[in-house]
């Protein structure tokens, strides 16, 4: 019970009594007192509607609290829903957080061994520049080098030659020429052959397009030996082995004459070729033709060794490719194969069986019908005493 209501109770008693009293009073006709009674009982009546409108208030304030209390009921399972998705989501928001920081850690770890793996490439790169630029400078100066050093090495070589007794020739060089030759036609070097001279120039050249130069300098030479009947119709120009290969044309005909482009190797069996012919008791009567055709036998003879060279030279190349890859393979491996390499006894070739086959062809014709077609090592007989 709240206290309004206890009040309004005590005022009732008290107004019930005044009134009792006042009744009585009226009784007695005393109309002071009967005027406050009607007063009074006016008061009354209001006080009852004060205490019904307090009631309706009261009802209206009970149903109030019941939805009040029924919306705190629901604002309370709503905030305990809250709360829980709150938790949720806080678990969602730590976790995802978490991964956040572990991805971008990954990816800081990953910019890092980019940057250190660009860094790596870009010192690579630079590395490989640099050996390829010394490469290359060391390829110009071994082939500045060779050229310095061709032209006396070609005269060196073919003087000791022509002394030798199966390549044996009266020679000359462009400062020891025979008489009747003018001061515009300088050799490097010339022979004397069939009462007439076989030139063979050393060209020098620092060119980058050989083939080029090769056919400026043909018309050159063909222009100043035009017309004299002194200079035999085929001339060699001699150039580096190595240079020989990489010309696409190593014969040219001008003012009619012939020219061969020859590597040092050659020139051995060209003269020998040459004395061969120069011995012959027939030589002066054979006639243009077989002249032309042992001329170009020894043409062959000297593309022959001089693409053998080639060939030879390019394998070379090869292997110091294969090698210097070779180097970068797996460290360890490497060094594994180096410490069995250096187990391995050199190849102890026979000199006096390399002799043997140089002097017999048909011993090394031989050797290689075996290995193409090998014989059975058991022999018939063999067959029979196993019977």
């Amino acid at each position: 019970m709240t206290p309004l209501y206890i009040l309004t109770g005590i005022a009732l008693v008290g107004i019930g009594f005044i009134a009792l009293q006042l009744r009585k009073s009226q009784t007695d006709g005393d109309p002071r007192l009967k005027a406050e009674l009607d007063r009074r009982i006016q008061e009354i009546g209001e006080i009852k509607n004060q205490l019904e409108q307090l009631k309706d208030e009261k009802n209206e304030l009970s149903t109030n609290g019941k939805n009040m209390f029924a919306q705190l009921k629901n604002l309370e399972s709503d905030h305990k829903a809250l709360i829980k998705e709150r938790d949720g989501l806080s678990m969602r928001v730590t976790k995802f957080e978490a991964e956040n920081e572990q991805k971008q850690k990954r990816h800081e770890d990953m910019a890092t061994k980019l940057e250190e793996a660009k860094s790596t490439l870009e010192d690579e790169k630079v590395r490989i520049r640099r050996e390829d630029e010394e490469r290359q400078q060391k390829l110009i100066e071994d082939r500045d080098r060779m050229w310095n050093d061709h032209e006396q090495d070609v005269v060196a070589l073919l003087g000791g030659l022509t002394k030798k007794e199966h390549c044996e020739f009266t020679s000359y060089s462009n400062t020891n020429l025979p008489e009747g030759f003018s001061g515009s036609l300088k050799p490097d070097f010339m022979i004397s052959f069939l009462e007439q001279y076989i030139i063979f120039d050393a060209k020098v050249s620092r060119s980058q397009d050989l083939q080029n130069y090769m056919k400026e300098s043909v018309k050159k030479t063909a222009a100043k030996i035009k017309g004299n009947q002194k200079i035999y119709s085929t001339v060699f120009l001699v150039v580096p082995t190595d240079a020989v290969q990489s010309l696409k044309q190593v014969s040219f005909y001008e003012e009619g004459f012939t020219f061969y482009v020859v590597s040092p190797e050659a020139l051995e069996p060209i003269l020998a070729s040459l004395k061969r012919m120069e011995s012959y008791e027939f030589t002066e009567g054979i006639d243009p033709q077989e002249r032309e055709n042992i001329v170009d036998l020894v043409a062959a003879f000297d593309f022959h060794v001089s693409t053998r060279n080639a060939h030879e030279l390019q394998m070379i190349y090869h292997g110091l490719e294969t090698l210097h890859k070779a180097q970068s393979a797996n460290p360890e491996l490497m060094a594994e194969a180096m410490i069995k390499k250096a187990k391995i006894r050199n190849l102890n070739l026979s000199t006096a069986e390399t002799k043997e086959l140089v002097a017999n062809p048909k011993e090394v014709a031989q050797q290689l019908l075996e290995l193409v077609e090998p014989k059975a090592k058991i022999t018939k007989e063999d067959l029979g005493n196993t019977e």
